[in-house]
């Protein structure tokens, strides 16, 4: 992903792991509380404006996503963030190419497994893309990128200083499991019955979720782990958006140009869309290499 781009720190001058980790408790706690209590309240008027289009789980999903945001915003602000620098997310790096170059090794890399599932025959081809199913990935994916590293790798890393050796992975560990966690906020069916209860319910699901897709699980954990690391080595969160919005793109690209074969296994993905174990490897060792070259540099 290149050497660190030479610009000013974006780091926060203090070093405060144990902030980051009060800050992750009371964000988790905060967008599960609201979230819950608000959820059937939001599903009755979503309900009333398009019946039926939009199940709870989604509602919930969407409702959770702008609390959470809402309180990384109070947040960062009460930690001094002014601005978006100050998330890692200053312009200098994009002018520099760091985003432009991620997205195209995330894509590569990406479309190369799915290459090699192709000529191993784990893979069929379909060839069925529409221009509007393009235009629509290409536009997920960027705001995919953005918005889960700005949040997991800018709004997380960043102001809290640039951690090293124990800390580090400390912080490291904790975000990415919040990250790999909250992937499975989703359930499964259409509820019968909406009440005070249902949100709570859907983030009781989690667990279980976690535990019968394990695979997926860790190897989510293991890609946030690399992100976190790439943002943590370079200085700014560019490098980790364009990773994650181009491997998101070739995924949903591919995912329309192709299927696993019938009664086969993806080698490296599960669902045809996350990472499984063979991807966690790879992202935790190359996490590790980051993490060694940036003590060693001193950076």
């Amino acid at each position: 992903m290149g050497d660190a781009v030479p610009a000013p720190t974006a780091f926060a001058p203090r070093q405060r792991l144990g902030g980051l980790l009060v800050v992750l408790l009371l964000w988790v706690g905060g967008t599960v509380v609201v979230s819950a209590l608000l959820a059937p309240a939001a599903y009755a008027l979503v309900e009333s404006l398009a019946p039926g289009r939009f199940p709870f789980q989604r509602v919930l999903r969407r409702l959770a996503l702008l609390v959470a945001v809402a309180l990384l915003v109070v947040t960062s602000r009460r930690l001094g963030v002014r601005g978006v620098r100050d998330l890692g997310l200053d312009a200098f790096a994009v002018r520099r190419g760091a985003f432009g170059r991620a997205v195209a090794a995330g894509a590569t890399a990406i479309a190369a497994l799915l290459l090699a599932e192709l000529l191993l025959g784990t893979r069929v081809a379909l060839w069925q893309l529409t221009p509007g199913e393009a235009v629509a990935a290409l536009a997920g994916a960027a705001v995919i990128g953005l918005l889960e590293e700005g949040l997991c790798r800018g709004a997380l890393l960043f102001p809290f200083g640039r951690l090293t050796g124990a800390r580090f992975w400390i912080a490291n560990v904790a975000t990415s499991a919040i990250y790999a966690t909250a992937h499975f906020a989703r359930g499964g069916g259409r509820p019968r019955e909406i009440d005070w209860a249902s949100g709570w319910r859907v983030w009781g699901e989690i667990g279980p979720a976690v535990g019968q897709h394990f695979e997926a699980w860790l190897g989510l954990f293991a890609t946030g782990a690399l992100f976190y690391a790439l943002a943590w080595r370079q200085g700014h969160a560019w490098g980790a958006v364009g990773l994650h919005a181009g491997a998101v793109l070739a995924l949903q690209v591919g995912g329309e140009l192709s299927d696993p074969a019938r009664g086969g296994r993806s080698l490296f993905l599960v669902d045809g869309l996350l990472p499984g174990y063979a991807l966690a490897a790879l992202a935790g060792m190359t996490a590790f290499w980051l993490w060694r070259r940036g003590e060693r540099a001193g950076a």
